[in-house]
């Protein structure tokens, strides 16, 4: 026996030898100040530690927008590992509900829990990829009883790097930077191909191609119990921030997942306790409310979605004293005397990348020992929860939602089935007419029964948001939500989705994919852009008539085609891009690459005379005028550092605006005949100085989030309202007179010019109105009567153009496809030539 004890003591010497150290690989120990290591460096590390462990399999699972593999690492017992498949079969068995409750108990002892731990999806949030190596390594070659215990009953599902261009955009800029006066300048591009910040905010929309490959891996193949999301902003002067979330509740997280993420949040605070790490938050800012991000999305799936915000400055040290740090956080809880949710205040000192690591590991292993303590709850809890969820949905109402064959954008309607199926809805169909509540539906309606595992996750995004109105006493002002208030899928994509209450009996069938029409020469639905773009490039006459049918030169009847108000062009469009890592710039380049739309972008020093012959549309995404006109400025200071250390200022390169030049040069470009469109904000720069005829009634500031007692009155923090839509204008092409639009803070105007003035080159015409009653349709709205019945699309006149003003963002997130058809109106008809 000591013989064999002997030889197993020497084997783990050598698998513990064969393994590299990541100072071996990386050349410094990740961590180190001033040095951050790119997508390669951690890859072919990971890769390394596959070669040289049989507890490491790496595997790919997609690419990222520009091309570069994703991977998963798993980590567990070797045996385990070799088991893989039949692991993820017991815990995709348990987690859709497929098992019987004497099995559910079986596969629960059987199985092993899954934990999901990925890092770097805000790329200029460094620390969680540089503490990717550090955790696998501990994972690897740990030998302590609490990581045995870890790798023998938890299969962990360490993703290195969820944002693979992002790392590399922001570490390669930092490394060019770093020891110069610009070493905490910010990146002036996104991080993240059209979103930037935002790919947190892709979650249930599915339009990134990231955020595409992990929602397979999360909600179609494993299903894991625990979904860690790492972060770095939390309040000054907090260190992490870890669960319990703040206030409000969404009603529709099942209770058992919010109180087991209380849980695992009390986990880590008692690790964090123990090994004497000081400035541990909750309870702060970040909400149970919002769906849509890689925490909350699980939450809905009966998984324990769970987010920190770790303190951070790059790879560059910083010293704080005391009188450095803010006296509140933002809620008015002391930050130098403990608390409930603050127990041991940060005295200052020192910070570093390093230490910001060495936070995030105890979360890990907080996180992975609760696991290991209990891997049959987790496993058993899923099952439990996923049945709960379908009997639920069997007996209460609604039973089903039903998307009906004949749409007003049936392209729209396919994307949203689309989508909702990759995020592990099941999606039904009719074989046969048959009848629900009343009502005839015919064959090729699509049924979304409540009876399934994610009901909770169906419903949140059929129905309508009320967002709770939480006050700090009797009449204090109502707590703002996290990200927005209201997101109901159906009305953000201009879809008819019929709830039904009771049950009803239909011949059905699940189909495996739910493909996309043909794209149709129907203005109604949102391919019709696509049919144009292709016939357009085929060298097609493609016509509008004065109603905004479409018309192909071949296809439509002669008289038709000379009747025709509008010959359609292949758009000239420019699109500003500012050098402030604009994420609503990002959201338009997505639109327009959606649909095929070719553009330019434009950076400052292009706005220059001459815009005219290379363009006839010039976007402008929602950006203040301030911003546009000056950017950062040049020697301003952006983010301080420690008192006697060189301020952070962006490179002169990226520094300015477009200026008053470019300002003159935008503003010939309309007067010569070119269309100006802008988003939300950016209204205000020609509103102001070009000036053109409205009056605001919204305060310009109140986008940034004013409260709702501001003397605008108007607040409305993400949140779907109702409008009303003049369908007789060609901008309105394809719209029905009913619509929703998406409002983070928003514009609204009146029209100043007196009726006998209100004509040629001066013509100012409302084309969308906030809806005069009933305004909120989801989330939540204050200071309604400010808007009601006011301006919020608006096209004016000025000189030989025209300036088109959306008083919201009508691309918001690439979520809102029932307003789209507004924008794509708009940048046809800037090309096309008037025919009548």
């Amino acid at each position: 026996m000591r013989k064999l004890a002997l030889l197993a003591s020497l084997y783990c010497s050598l698998a513990l030898a064969a393994v590299p150290e990541p100072k071996q690989h990386f050349g410094f120990t990740p961590g180190d100040d001033y040095q951050l290591a790119d997508y390669q460096d951690v890859i072919s590390y990971f890769q390394k530690l596959e070669q040289s462990s049989d507890r490491l399999k790496l595997v790919p699972f997609g690419k990222s927008a520009l091309g570069k593999t994703m991977y998963v690492a798993f980590i567990s017992d070797p045996a385990n590992l070799a088991a893989l498949d039949h692991y993820r079969e017991i815990n995709r068995k348990l987690a859709l509900g497929l098992a019987t409750p004497e099995e559910a108990q079986r596969l629960a002892a059987e199985g092993k829990a899954i934990v999901w731990i990925d890092s770097g999806l805000h790329a200029s949030e460094v620390a969680p990829v540089q503490q990717a190596p550090l955790l696998a390594y501990r994972m690897l070659t740990g030998e302590t009883e609490e990581v045995r215990k870890i790798r023998r009953n938890v299969i962990l599902m360490q993703i290195p790097v969820i944002n693979p261009d992002g790392l590399d955009w922001v570490a390669h800029w930092y490394r060019a930077n770093v020891h110069t006066p610009y070493e905490l300048a910010p990146l002036p591009s996104l991080y993240q191909k059209y979103a930037g910040h935002d790919n947190n905010r892709d979650y249930f929309m599915l339009n990134l191609e990231e955020t595409r490959n992990v929602t397979r891996l999360l909600f179609q193949e494993w299903f894991p119990h625990i979904v860690y999301n790492q972060h770095q902003a939390p309040p000054s002067p907090a260190r992490i921030f870890i669960p319990p979330y703040a206030e409000p509740l969404n009603p529709n997280i099942p209770a058992p997942i919010m109180e087991g993420i209380n849980l695992i949040g009390a986990s880590m605070k008692e690790r964090f306790a123990r090994e004497h790490k000081p400035g541990v938050l909750s309870y702060w800012g970040f909400d149970g409310w919002w769906n849509g991000g890689l925490r909350s999305v699980p939450a809905f799936h009966n998984m324990h979605g769970i987010l920190t915000e770790t303190a951070g400055n790059l790879a560059t040290p910083r010293a704080y004293k005391l009188s450095d740090l803010p006296e509140r956080f933002g809620n008015g809880i002391p930050t130098r005397e403990p608390s409930i949710f603050y127990q041991r205040p940060w005295p200052g000192g020192r910070w570093t990348l390093r230490d910001a690591i060495d936070y995030m590991l105890t979360a890990d292993f907080a996180i992975l020992e609760l696991a290991s303590n209990r891997a049959p709850h987790f496993l058993y809890k899923a099952w439990d929860l996923a049945h709960a969820n379908i009997e639920l949905g069997a007996k209460s109402s609604p039973y089903a939602y039903i998307v009906p064959a004949a749409q007003w954008d049936r392209w729209s309607a396919m994307e949203m089935l689309r989508r909702l199926r990759m995020s592990g809805i099941v999606v039904e169909r009719a074989k046969t007419p048959f009848e629900a509540d009343g009502k005839q539906y015919p064959a090729g309606s699509y049924i979304l029964p409540a009876a399934q595992p994610f009901r909770a996750y169906l419903v949140d995004l059929m129905e309508p948001q009320k967002y709770p109105e939480i006050k700090t006493g009797q009449s204090g002002p109502t707590k703002r939500p996290y990200d927005v208030a209201g997101w109901t899928l159906r009305m953000l994509m201009g879809v008819q989705v019929d709830r039904i209450e009771d049950r009803f009996n239909a011949s059905l069938d699940t189909p495996p994919d739910i493909p996309l029409p043909e794209p149709s020469l129907d203005h109604r639905d949102n391919s019709s852009f696509l049919a144009i773009i292709d016939l357009l490039k085929k060298g097609a006459k493609v016509r509008w008539s004065a109603d905004g049918a479409v018309l192909v030169e071949g296809r439509a009847p002669n008289a038709a085609m000379e009747k025709a108000a509008y010959e359609l062009h292949t758009p000239r469009v420019a699109l500003y891009e500012p050098y402030t890592a604009n994420i609503d710039t990002g959201w338009t380049q997505w639109l327009l690459d959606y649909f095929k739309i070719p553009y330019t972008l434009l950076h400052n020093r292009d706005f220059r005379p001459g815009l005219n012959t290379r363009f006839d549309a010039i976007l402008l995404a929602s950006q203040s005028p301030d911003s546009i006109l000056h950017g950062v400025r040049q020697g301003v200071s952006l983010a301080g550092r420690a008192p006697g250390e060189v301020p952070a200022q962006q490179r002169p390169e990226y520094t300015g605006g477009i200026n008053i030049s470019g300002l003159a040069a935008l503003e010939e470009f309309v007067q010569a005949g070119g269309t100006l469109i802008t988003f939300d904000s950016a209204s205000g720069l020609p509103v102001q100085f070009f000036p053109l005829p409205l009056t605001p009634r919204i305060r310009a500031s109140s986008s940034a989030g004013d409260s709702p007692d501001t003397p605008s009155g108007f607040y409305s923090p993400g949140s779907i309202l109702r409008m009303t839509v003049d369908t007789t204008h060609p901008l309105a092409f394809g719209m029905p007179k009913d619509a929703f639009l998406f409002s983070s803070g928003g514009q609204a105007w009146d029209i100043n010019l007196l009726p006998e003035f209100n004509q040629g080159s001066r013509e100012v015409k409302t084309v969308v109105s906030y809806a005069a009653t009933n305004l909120l349709a989801s989330g939540w709205l204050s200071g309604e009567r400010q808007v009601a019945g006011k301006s919020a699309l608006v096209e004016a006149r000025h000189g030989k153009g025209r300036v088109v003003l959306f008083g919201f963002r009508p691309q918001f997130r690439g979520q809102t496809f029932g307003a789209f058809k507004l924008i794509l109106n708009a940048i046809y008809l800037a090309s096309a030539t008037r025919l009548q």
